[in-house]
């Protein structure tokens, strides 16, 4: 299968900052934070081009307690050149941010059961070697021009007419 190629959509980290919370900052750059799932501690380092503006974040929330209840990672910002979103910790994310996996559209076989998920801008995940297959040949080449964060619903409309004439069922997840 193709590599996962992240289109800066930012649904990943849309609900990230209620669980992960930044508990001390040690220096412009380098941060503790908090997973409250688990309540591990962990380090992270800024990227230099994001610096101010986690510090300003941090010192919102810190003062004011702001940011209560479901809210986007405090370390997630809009790119510098305005084209989708980025992660100012990437290099340094924690475990639960390197292993999750976003997707754009569940693939359902004749039986209902999940057979593939469409992550990031069009790859499948899938064990179905036959979906695998049909993917490969008939899906991959479609052109996929959507803006960071939403489906291209010509694209959703193409891939789901190619999945019914071969007995999936594709539902797009906005």
């Amino acid at each position: 299968m193709a590599t996962f190629t992240c289109d800066s959509c930012g649904k990943c980290c849309s609900s990230f900052g209620s669980f992960i919370t930044i508990e001390r900052q040690l220096n412009d750059r380098d941060y503790y934070c908090r997973y409250s799932l688990t309540h591990d501690l962990f380090p992270v380092r800024v990227d230099t081009e994001y610096t101010d503006e986690v510090s300003a974040r941090y010192s919102v929330t810190a003062d004011t307690g702001a940011f209560a209840g479901k809210r986007p990672c405090p370390f997630l910002f809009r790119k510098k050149d305005g084209d989708g979103l980025t992660c100012a910790i990437y290099t340094t994310r924690p475990q639960v941010c390197r292993e999750f996996r976003c997707y754009r559209m569940l693939v359902y076989d004749s039986s209902g059961r999940l057979s593939g998920k469409v992550i990031g801008a069009g790859e499948i995940s899938t064990i179905d070697e036959t979906l695998a297959r049909l993917w490969k040949e008939k899906i991959v080449s479609i052109p996929h021009a959507h803006p960071p964060g939403a489906n291209d619903p010509a694209w959703v409309k193409k891939v789901t007419g190619i999945l019914a004439t071969h007995e999936y069922r594709g539902d797009a997840v906005e």
